[in-house]
């Protein structure tokens, strides 16, 4: 049984260089409603959009001062050595976290940390958070401000499209993103530089009457779901990728569960640049929470699994043999691309943990430890 995730000799065994296991807000907008993920069986945080309410004052411009914050807290960003590599990585991969101190900054190659605080959010439901080639993004879908850090300096506040509440999701080009636009009882994901809001192409419908959620599809393009399956949303039209359930995506490859008939069904991986479906032998789909992450390569699926026990974790699945097996990560939120993220060589699988420890697991062996237990707690990732 093969491991690795992609063809060629086997890697030599990887090696984690550093870490041990560590021992009244604002009413969401009735312009957005959160699916949760325990209300539906596919289970990934993902965002209804419904015509808005009257647009509320306009936010401050870009350059404004950011809201006050306590006078203990510096706003400018706090850049540390740990004084090694914390990852055997490429020297252009960062990694990116949110949580209650603020957006981390992690040079893995180098083991330089940065800090930079964001102002407490007027909203305790969901947050987008992604990354351009130099900013990080924080945004809550409420009506709430968000935030945009831009690398060495200080937490800015969002304006423009970015302050009207609303998924933000990560578009193609690295630089780009989706943000929810409305226009009467018309609802569309359009397309926008990250850093100025300006779009930058044509606008993704979201039929009203599917109520589709919109989630992302691992390569800056858009995924709804709605009533009648999982579709792939691309300006040029859309795609069915599933009248089941969509369990894990990924750039190359879709895992997904499907019925021929009530006594009969199986999970299928879908090849997605040739539509090739095949069914996946040995994994029986347990009933599986959010939405897994496919690792580049499409070798592998991080899932979130419950038992016939009701405890849930955290499982790799082989794509090719249908092998299982559980991580001893702690959470227990389902699992979501915000939450989990893949190295783009599929050997390293980041994890938020439930208490905000950043575990980084080896796809290889499945050995787990903690990046770096003075990291600062993390709820969301993302990999630049």
């Amino acid at each position: 049984m093969r491991h690795d995730d992609g063809p060629g000799p086997p890697a030599a065994p990887d090696v984690l260089e550093f870490g041990g296991r560590p021992g009244g807000p604002r009413r969401w907008s009735r312009r957005v409603a959160l699916v949760a993920a325990l209300a539906v069986a596919a289970g990934i945080i993902g965002y209804r959009l419904v015509p808005a309410a009257p647009a509320p004052a306009p936010s401050p411009p870009a350059g404004a001062a950011v809201p006050t914050t306590p006078a203990s807290v510096d706003p400018a960003p706090q850049r540390s050595a740990v004084g090694h590599g914390l990852l055997a990585v490429p020297a252009g991969w960062e990694l990116f976290g949110w949580g209650p101190g603020g957006v981390v900054r992690i040079e893995l190659a180098r083991g330089v940390v940065t800090r930079t605080p964001v102002p407490p959010l007027d909203s305790t439901g969901p947050v987008s958070f992604l990354v351009g080639r130099d900013w990080a993004m924080v945004r809550p879908l409420d009506r709430v401000p968000g935030y945009r850090v831009p690398d060495g300096q200080p937490a800015l506040p969002l304006a423009g499209p970015f302050s009207h509440g609303g998924p933000v999701l990560p578009g193609p080009g690295g630089d780009t993103v989706w943000v929810s636009h409305d226009e009467s009882q018309d609802v569309s994901m359009v397309l926008v530089d990250g850093r100025t809001g300006t779009p930058t192409g044509p606008a993704v419908p979201v039929p009203a009457e599917v109520g589709a959620d919109v989630v992302p599809d691992g390569t800056g393009y858009l995924l709804l779901r709605g009533t009648g399956g999982t579709y792939l949303a691309r300006p040029d039209g859309r795609q069915r990728v599933t009248t089941g359930q969509l369990l894990a995506t990924g750039p190359t490859r879709w895992l997904v569960a499907e019925c021929d008939s009530p006594a009969a069904c199986g999970t299928v991986v879908v090849d997605r640049a040739t539509g090739a479906r095949r069914a996946l032998p040995g994994y029986d789909h347990p009933p599986v929470q959010g939405l897994g992450v496919v690792s580049p390569q499409g070798g592998l699926a991080a899932v979130q699994e419950t038992d016939v026990a009701g405890q849930t974790g955290l499982h790799l699945v082989d794509l090719a043999t249908g092998t299982d097996r559980r991580l001893e990560v702690p959470i227990d939120q389902p699992v979501d691309p915000a939450t989990v993220v893949w190295s783009p060589d599929g050997r390293w699988l980041f994890v938020a943990g439930v208490d905000g420890t950043l575990f980084v697991v080896a796809a290889a062996t499945a050995q787990v430890s903690a990046l770096e237990p003075t990291l600062p707690p993390v709820r969301r990732l993302a990999l630049r």
